[in-house]
């Protein structure tokens, strides 16, 4: 009896289990959809700037390209 108690336990939790990792699944699944939203508009956003003042644009590029030559060392 003891035996067939612990069978359907086992069996109960592994339903409770598979029905919660089903769970975890979905979220991570619609937490990575809206994560691709965002980067695609922040990409978006980006490339308007971009495209709206351009001179600005090349001046951040070069103050952080030469931002990273101080940082990153020079290996001969």
């Amino acid at each position: 009896m003891k035996a067939i108690l612990a069978l359907a336990t086992l069996a109960l939790v592994t339903l409770v289990l598979e029905e919660k990792g089903r769970q975890v699944a979905g979220e991570a699944k619609n937490a990575y959809g809206e994560a691709v939203v965002q980067a695609r508009d922040a990409t978006q956003s980006v490339r308007q700037s971009i495209e709206e003042q351009p001179l600005v644009s090349l001046v951040i590029a070069g103050v952080v390209g030469y931002v990273l030559s101080l940082v990153v060392p020079y290996r001969q």
